[in-house]
């Protein structure tokens, strides 16, 4: 409880701080959120295991990929809190290998029996984000087209994994997440808004909330 009433604290003191352009604050918040979240995902999986044991709590479905995947966004984050193009493109890469990580948390998690309707509604909705957002973007991105468009492919492919396992928590936790990254590339190489960098980290901060919750809670 004390982790999540943390986690909720920091959340809004980052937006706010995007909100403000107040960079020294960011770079304290936006960073430990992530972590925090961690702590959260580490706490949840030792509730579930018979003790607090490190090997144990180890042996919980998922938790291992997961805490590599908030690993892998805390290096994002300390990219993009300083990003030069280089950087961005680093960041684009560690992204993608936090999806992977993310699709290996899903599929250890067992999921529901059967063929989810979810993954027959996931391609059309991924084929309507993709024309009215991710092709704009990918188009827009320069050098960077290769790098950007992978990482929306990595995506698309996690939403699917999520909808083939059934979970809805998962599942709007890794569309929140398609949805995020959509909004950044909107926003850096499309038409830039005066609040999608909130925006973002909003739809951000509930993806990667949901997805631990979803597998782990």
């Amino acid at each position: 409880m004390v982790l999540a009433v943390a986690l909720a604290f920091t959340a809004v003191l980052t937006w706010i701080a995007v909100a403000r352009f107040d960079h020294v604050v960011e770079l304290i918040t936006r960073p430990t959120f992530t972590v925090l979240l961690a702590g959260l995902a580490w706490s949840l999986a030792a509730q579930r295991s018979s003790d607090g044991a490190t090997e144990v709590v180890a042996d919980v479905p998922g938790v291992v990929p997961a805490l590599g995947a908030l690993g892998l966004h805390l290096l994002v984050d300390l990219l993009l809190l300083t990003a030069t193009e280089v950087r961005y493109l680093l960041a684009l890469g560690a992204g993608v290998v936090a999806h992977v990580a993310w699709g290996w948390a899903v599929l250890e998690v067992p999921g529901h029996e059967g063929i989810p309707w979810w993954v027959l509604a996931a391609v059309p909705a991924l084929t309507l984000l993709h024309g009215l957002w991710g092709r704009d973007v990918v188009r827009h991105s320069g050098r960077q087209r290769g790098a950007v468009f992978l990482t929306l492919l990595s995506l698309a492919g996690l939403v699917l994994v999520a909808a083939w396992q059934g979970d809805r928590t998962v599942l709007g936790g890794c569309a929140l997440l398609l949805v995020s990254h959509l909004l950044l590339g909107h926003d850096r190489f499309v038409l830039e808004r005066r609040w999608a960098p909130v925006q973002t980290l909003v739809a951000h901060h509930a993806a990667l909330a949901l997805l631990v919750t979803g597998l782990l809670a």
